[in-house]
């Protein structure tokens, strides 16, 4: 019971550092903020905060990871069928999930991604998972390669930077469509870019 109440108190403590970092990151950009500023949005002391993260940048690191295994256990990637006539319900689940995570907190990815956040880090915080569902897609696909075409890490690296960018296009046209919408537009993207590296009709 003892050890329950302090697991408790511990995911509690986490979540609220989190928040305070969105938050303070939506407002002051990730360079300005300071462990203080968290500490003190969060109303928790620096000795705990030290207790669970190095400094800002593991929190925000942890925080990311967290996110991705959280996204990647919802779902990987099913059978959508390839063409243009793709349903959300045919989507990895992960993917779906991703964009509308990132729309419930578009201030935080707007700072992280432009040029008062950390795009590089907050990217590659985001890379294995994006990178885990292109090779799920992949997976079944690669036997019979052709060596005139382009190499599958080649395509899996180009579809990362990609899939990063249309994040920052869709922020930055502040969600023009639903993320169900930009999910179904990046897979579609996604397919018929592992379409020509493969040879596939």
């Amino acid at each position: 019971m003892t050890q329950n109440l302090e697991d408790l108190r511990i995911r509690r403590t986490r979540k609220l550092l989190q928040k305070a970092l969105l938050e303070a990151t939506s407002e002051k950009g990730f360079s300005h903020v300071t462990v203080r500023d968290i500490t003190e949005r969060a109303m928790v002391n620096r000795a705990t905060f030290y207790r669970h993260y190095e400094d800002k940048y593991d929190l925000l690191k942890q925080y990311l990871e967290e996110l991705s295994g959280m996204i990647d256990s919802q779902g990987g990637a099913s059978s959508a069928e390839d063409g243009l006539d793709i349903s959300v319900d045919s989507l990895p689940t992960g993917l779906v999930n991703l964009y509308r995570h990132i729309q419930a907190n578009r201030e935080f990815y707007r700072v992280m991604l432009g040029n008062q956040g950390d795009p590089a880090f907050c990217a590659q915080s985001f890379r294995d998972f994006i990178e885990r569902g292109l090779r799920r897609m992949l997976s079944s696909e690669t036997s019979q390669v052709d060596p005139g075409r382009p190499p599958v890490d080649l395509t899996v690296s180009y579809l990362l930077s990609a899939g990063i960018g249309a994040i920052v296009w869709w922020l930055e046209q502040e969600q023009p469509c639903s993320p169900e919408q930009m999910a179904v537009w990046l897979y579609q993207l996604s397919r018929a870019s592992i379409n020509v590296s493969l040879g596939s009709n």
